[in-house]
């Protein structure tokens, strides 16, 4: 199962966050899906060649955001309901997006009333939903 899991020791990133990170995106774009079973501690440590503790550390931060739980006698699973987290922490990414984008509109002098407009021209190319009218 881990075959999808792709540690690079010599980036700089904590093999920690790298495992969590890899495991995360899986579970947001739907690569994991409710329940499902994450490789065993032990199976996967040795898998990758890295410390059991690393993978710990790894599933408790996934545990602490909500995506995974441990399960007594089935081990690390994806949480149910872990579409509305994900779904939270992409809004949340997007409201980030939206901050950084009004900053660098306001500091090269694009005005307000330009970025609504750029937006409503945004929104009328998406497709609506059947039954919706523009």
């Amino acid at each position: 199962m881990a075959v999808w899991i792709d540690i690079d020791p010599r980036s700089g990133v904590p093999i920690y966050v790298q495992l969590a990170a890899q495991v995360r995106h899986a579970v947001e774009v739907g690569g994991l899906g409710p329940g499902e079973k994450l490789p065993t501690v032990r199976g996967l440590a040795e898998e990758l060649a890295i410390a059991p503790n690393t993978i710990v550390k790894a599933y408790n931060e996934l545990q602490r955001e909500g995506l995974v739980e441990s399960r007594p006698g089935v081990g690390t699973v994806v949480a149910e309901g872990v579409a509305e987290v994900a779904r939270g922490r992409q809004r949340e990414a997007i409201f980030e997006r939206l901050r950084v984008l009004v900053r660098d509109a306001a500091a090269l002098g694009i005005t307000e009333d330009d970025l609504w407009e750029g937006l409503d021209s945004e929104f009328e190319r998406i497709p609506r939903e059947k039954g919706e009218e523009r």
